[in-house]
């Protein structure tokens, strides 16, 4: 999938300019492999000598949920973190409550749920979020 395609058909669809400033957060979020929040992103710009405001950043980013490339993960103390949903296989959230460490994980059993779920209710399932807080290994001591 070409993501900036992708993007940019969005963008027209919905009457919005594809600016270079857009197409740059988007390519520096394709080098991102991880969770991001958006002054992490802001730094990355600035390192790259980009003058691309902070205001830009966010809307683009909302530009980014709303064409659901990119996913918003409101976390533990209303921790918001980006990371994109491309090249990202699905998967869940843990978050320890102590030191915020993140770490994702796989479980087959939630998709069977879906799948019980949408068959019983005859409901199509298009997103869901599956987040668990505890404490991690190091901090449950």
């Amino acid at each position: 999938m070409d993501v900036t395609t992708v993007f940019s058909n969005y963008l027209k669809k919905h009457a919005l300019k594809v600016t270079p400033e857009r197409i740059t957060i988007l390519n520096e979020i394709s080098r991102i492999s991880h969770h991001f929040d958006p002054d992490t992103l802001l730094i990355k710009l600035k390192t790259n000598h980009s003058k691309i405001s902070r205001a830009t950043i966010y809307r683009t980013l909302d530009l980014l949920v709303d064409c659901d490339l990119v996913m918003k993960n409101v976390l533990g103390n209303n921790t918001i973190l980006y990371e994109k949903k491309y090249d990202n296989p699905v998967h869940d959230h843990f978050q320890c409550v102590s030191c915020g460490k993140i770490i994702e994980f796989f479980e087959p059993d939630i998709t069977v749920i879906h799948q019980n779920l949408a068959h019983t209710h005859n409901v199509k399932i298009t997103d869901y979020t599956h987040h668990v807080f505890g404490r991690c290994a190091r901090c449950k001591e």
